[in-house]
Order: C-alpha cells, then structure tokens, then sequence
C-alpha cells in the first residue's frame, strides 16, 4: 500500500498564479469564503495529457474514491491538519475520517497530479489537442461524494485552447502567462464534466443568457453564425413556454468525436455532424431542451428515464408543430414503433436510455406521444402550467415519473395518475378497431351507434378517442372515453352524418392499422438473418442492422410464415436472379436496377433486398441506409471520386385504407 501525506510544495507553486487570480482577479471569493460549496480547480494541458487539481469541500466520512492510472494525490488536508490518503492494491484511495472531531464541518482540501493515460475504446475520457471530454466519474478527480452541492469550478488551459464545464460560466480570461482562464458556477450538483478544444469563440447575449458557439476555426467561419442565430430564435421560444433557462449562459461545443451530448450549461456536436443541414433545427434544439430536462431538473434514473420523452416531445415535436408536419411527425413515429418485434417491447418506466434502438423507440417516440396524449386530456394551457411547476419544484434535483404525475396533476386540477400510470407499466401500445356502426334518423336529427374495441397483450388502456364525423353542415368533433377493452358510444347529430373518422389525425398512442414494410423491421428484429449472395459482402450487414447478424448457410422456405426477416445483400444481377427464382412480388414501381444501388422492401414481406453496380456502390448505400430506417425503397446515384452518391428516390409502400373510417350511403338511413 502508497501512503501518501504531503508532497505538494512544488505542486502548490505551479497553481501560485491561478490561485492568486481566484483571490484577487474575478468576481467571487475564496474557497474559505463558502465552506458548504465544492470548489474545483484544474489545470489541464491536452497535448501533454497533464492534469493538476485541487478540490475542496466539506466532508464528514471517510471515503473510498478512484483516480485514473497516471494520477495521484499529493496531499490532503483538514484545515491546518495533514490527512493520511490510503491507495490499496486495487489502484483505488482511502480517505480515513475521525468522525468523532468537533471540527468535523471543516472543509478537505485534496490535491492531485500525473498524466492521464491514452483513451482507448474502453474509456469514458477522451484527450487530444483536438479536443478533450473529462466526463463526470471517470476517475479525472476525486469524487468524494454523492451528495449534490453547490459548485465553483475553474479550469486553465494553454493558450490556443478554451474550456467549456459544467454549470453557468462566471468569468473567463487570457492570463499575462498566456493561460485561458475560466470558471463556473452551479448551484446544486453532483456531477463534473470538462470539454476542451481549439475553439474559437462566438457569442451572443439573449435574454439574460449568453450564447456561446466553440467551433474550430474552419467550422466556426462556415457554420458558427448559423448555430448562433438558430439558438438565439429557439432559446426565445423555449423561454417563453418554459420560464428562464436555468444557467447564464449556455455553449454549443464541438467535439472530434461522433457524439452530440448535453451537459448542465453545454453541448458537445460531433465536428462531422455539425455541417449537416438539418442539425440547427433537429439536434440543436434537443440538446438546448435538455438545459430544463436532464441537465437541469435531474433524472432518478432507477425509477425510470422521462427526460428523453419530454425532450423529444417539446423540442423535435413542437418545431414540427411550428412548422406544420406534426401529424406527419405522429404517423412516423407510431410506424416506427409498430415495427417493434414483441420480445423487444418493454414498459416505458423500464427505459434507462443507451443506444439500444429498440428501447431509444419506447424512450423517445412512445414517450413523447404519450405527452401528447396528456396534453390533449388537460389542456395546453394545464400541460404548459405543468412543465413549469416541475422545473420550479425539482430544478437540480433528481425527479422521478411520480414527480412529473403530481405536477400536471395539480396544473390539472385532479388527478393524472389512473391515465398515466398504465401507460407507464405496461408494455406495448393497443390496436383500435370500430364495429357495429349504425345510423338512422331520430327525432328531427341522426343518431351513429358503434362500438369501439382495443386489442393487444396487455388490454385495455386508458384512452380519449377522438372522433370526428363529417356532415352536411360541417365536422362534429367528439372524444370518446375508453377503459375497457369495448365501448360502445352513442352519438346524436342535428344534420345528416356522411363519414366517422376514429383517430383521423393519429393522436393517439396505438398501432396504426395496416403499416407498409419498412426497413427498421429488418434493423429492430434481433432475429434478422443475412443472405450474402458474395461472402465479401456479408459485414455489411452491421453497417445496415448496426449489429452483427446470423449468416443464412440453409436454405430458406418463403413459404413459412414463421421464418426471421431476412436482407439479401448482392450486386445487381445477383440479387435480380435470387428475388426472381424465389418468386417474390415485383416492386410496385421498377427498382431492380435504378440508379448505381438499391434497397427495397419485398412488398408484404420482411425480405430486404440491398444491391447495387459494384461492391464499391453497395458499401457506399449500407453506410447510409441507417439514415433511412422508415423508408420502404431508397435508391443512391452514381458514387464520384470515391464519394457516396446522391440519395435521388425514398418512399414507403402504399398501404390499404385505415379500418377507422366509415362511409355512409344513402341505404343506411332507410327505416
């Protein structure tokens, strides 16, 4: 075992500079000043790897912690009293307390130093002069604790670099020693999470909150204005539904890494993501959301993750709104969740989050139609009460689905839970059906009787069905309740019905009737098996599943229903000749050999056919197909100079008409 008790002169004089600023150069206190705050100062060099931190807070038992291979700590300290730190054999720290001292309330000080060690693909950190993430508990400093407490943070840099972390930035300076110097405040956490780069800086005050862009030099000139008006215009939007942004500023970074992540007060966008066109007004806001839901009031993730949900639905949703598409957006989704396999289907409350696409589908889409239903019961005006009571009541703490029930329960007036609660618990969605529809006259008006029934494993649930029968005078719009797996319904009309509609604009959480095949089928199914009619061809088949599938070395019977999805993976003329001997269905428009690659959805099937020219076109359509998971056929032109092609054709099947909807003739008014 290393005992360790104080070998930190030296390291005292190398942060002399930084801790004379923290004095003397900005705007808040010392250490000593604020003895229940966590105080962290870091002094990190990405080239070189090296770190020098010093932490304070107060502490009141002992603690276990662990430092990255490379660090160690020089010293630690209660008042003028040196502490004895402990490492075992395990590479993890010992920090003994006497928890009988009358001083207990007496901050620790605790100092460390080293190099941090190369990331690999196992590491949460990752260090270049390209751009760094020190993530929170990836051993980069001693986590003491899991109590949340109010946090000063200040992170210096060599020149050439700037630093984003966690929470509001105070201040930020250039020292006479060219260092960047920059500090950040949070009121009430557990986390620490560091991002540096070679940014340059872009920003814009809006109210009361300024907007940060920290792009490369090349992306910020290109793209760094665009990023700034979108989250100038979306963070007015979002504070005037949801009441002030919960930190002082607030800065869109840009990572080597394909990531895109949101932390408290930041976001990190991976550099080949930020050129894309659609990111400003996809992830962009999704990530700025997250500054109220998840990275301000805090996710209780053993109870279940409701962030992504709410994020979804008031970022990616209400932008469709704004712009017209959000029934648009509501049949994709609930097309994309019916090609969910049932042993993928798990209760939303068991979501935790992951890249996992199936339960990403229940996480997100099911989530946030289910926030869409709950707005159409209470109310815009209940719903927006709502969300702000939530943020007023649980900002920087961590919240559970029962915190968000009681929230749009008071905003409500009454109780939500009964509504929410199976929805919550149970697994999968219910299929809505309309049988025994009859109209007569009646009275000096008509009268519609029907009985509506929901199917499913876990019927019944919860539900108001909208239903809007179409007149000669106009639509009368209805909502019928529903807690049984039949209701019967009754509905009296003063002018002759033409049609009823059930669900015509798709608001409610169901599967939607007959759906056409898609390629997210083949991609949910962990049964899919692959077909790769030239073997060199066959580890394309992670880059279309994003998993490694089952080979097919049998033959395959496309009589049995029962038989796994299947993708089929050839040139051209491979997979033309195998679809033609099999005896599949024609495409209902001519694909076999448009454009330089492929893909298509044997109609009625779960057979994909992925073919292209030459293997060159088909590596460079696989690449790109998971782009398009609710796509039936996608066609790709011609690749240039090694460069994929253009995606020149996209579009689904057509579909038999929903079963939802009903016609009346004249015959069905005679006595």
């Amino acid at each position: 075992m290393l005992s360790v008790h104080h070998r930190s002169l030296l390291y005292r004089v190398s942060l002399s500079t930084l801790l004379w600023l923290l004095a003397t150069g900005f705007a808040w206190g010392s250490p000593s000043e604020r003895p229940a705050d966590r105080t962290l100062i870091i002094q990190f060099d990405p080239t070189t790897r090296s770190l020098q931190g010093e932490l304070h807070q107060p502490l009141s038992t002992e603690s276990h912690f662990r430092l990255l291979e490379g660090l160690t700590v020089t010293s630690a300290q209660r008042g003028d009293e040196e502490l004895t730190v402990v490492k075992d054999a395990e590479g993890r720290w010992h920090l003994p307390l006497d928890t009988n001292e009358t001083d207990s309330n007496t901050p620790i000080t605790l100092r460390w130093e080293g190099t941090l060690p190369q990331a690999n693909n196992g590491s949460r950190h990752q260090v270049s002069a390209e751009g760094s993430l020190l993530p929170t508990r990836a051993g980069w400093y001693p986590h003491l604790s899991d109590s949340a407490m109010p946090l000063w943070l200040t992170v210096s840099v060599p020149d050439g670099q700037l630093a984003v972390a966690t929470g509001s930035l105070v201040e930020e300076q250039h020292t006479r020693s060219t260092t960047y110097v920059a500090r950040f405040y949070h009121p009430n956490t557990r986390e620490v999470e560091i991002a540096t780069g070679p940014w340059r800086l872009r920003q814009r005050e809006v109210e009361g909150v300024q907007l940060r862009t920290l792009f490369p030099e090349a992306l910020d000139a290109a793209f760094g204005e665009t990023y700034l008006q979108h989250a100038a215009e979306q963070l007015a939007r979002f504070q005037a539904r949801l009441g002030p942004l919960p930190y002082k500023s607030f800065s869109i970074a840009a990572s080597p890494a394909p990531i895109g992540l949101a932390f408290p007060g930041f976001t990190l966008l991976g550099e080949r993501v930020i050129p894309l066109p659609f990111i400003p007004d996809t992830s962009l806001p999704h990530e700025l959301m997250h500054a109220w839901w998840g990275a301000g009031v805090k996710v209780d993730y053993p109870s279940g993750n409701w962030a992504e949900a709410l994020t979804t639905y008031l970022a990616d949703y209400a932008l469709a709104e704004q712009r017209g598409d959000d029934e648009t957006v509501r049949r994709r989704w609930l097309a994309d969740l019916a090609a969910l396999p049932i042993s993928q289907e798990v209760a939303l409350v068991d979501f935790r989050g992951g890249p996992d696409p199936a339960g990403r589908l229940i996480g997100y889409q099911h989530g946030a139609m289910l926030f869409h239903m709950l707005r159409q019961r209470i109310g815009d005006e209940a719903f927006d009460h709502g969300l702000r009571r939530l943020a007023d009541e649980w900002m920087h703490r961590p919240a559970d689905w029962q915190a968000l029930m009681d929230a749009f329960s008071m905003a409500a007036g009454e109780s939500q839970e009964a509504f929410l609660t199976p929805w919550l618990t149970r697994p999968g969605r219910p299929s809505l059906h309309v049988e025994t529809v009859q109209t007569r006259p009646h009275g000096d008006g008509y009268q519609i009787n029907g009985t509506l029934i929901q199917r499913g494993q876990h019927a019944p649930w919860p539900l108001e069905i909208p239903l809007v029968v179409n007149t000669e005078e106009g639509p009368v719009n209805v909502r019928q309740p529903m807690h049984d797996t039949h209701q019967t319904f009754e509905l009296h009309l003063a002018s002759r019905p033409l049609s009823l509609e059930v669900d015509p604009g798709a608001d409610l959480l169901r599967h939607p009737g007959p759906t056409p095949a898609i390629l997210r089928q083949l991609m949910l199914d962990p049964t899919t098996r692959v077909l790769a009619l030239d073997d060199a061809l066959f580890p394309l088949a992670r880059q279309v599943l994003g998993r490694d599938a089952e080979a097919l070395t049998t033959p395959v019977n496309l009589q049995d229903e029962t038989q796994p999805p299947l993708l089929v993976i050839g040139t051209t003329e491979a997979v033309n000749g195998w679809y033609q001997r099999n005896a599949l269905h024609a495409p209902p428009q001519p694909l076999e050999t448009a454009g330089d690659a492929r893909f298509w959805m044997a109609p009625g099937t779960p057979i994909g056919l992925l073919s292209g020219n030459d293997a060159a076109a088909i590596r460079q359509l696989a690449a790109s197909l998971r782009h398009h998971g609710q796509q039936s056929y996608i066609v790709q032109g011609q690749v240039v100079q090694g460069q994929s092609g253009e995606t020149v054709q996209t579009g689904v099947w057509p579909t038999e008409e929903s079963p939802l909807n009903v016609t009346f003739t004249a015959s069905d008014f005679q006595e």
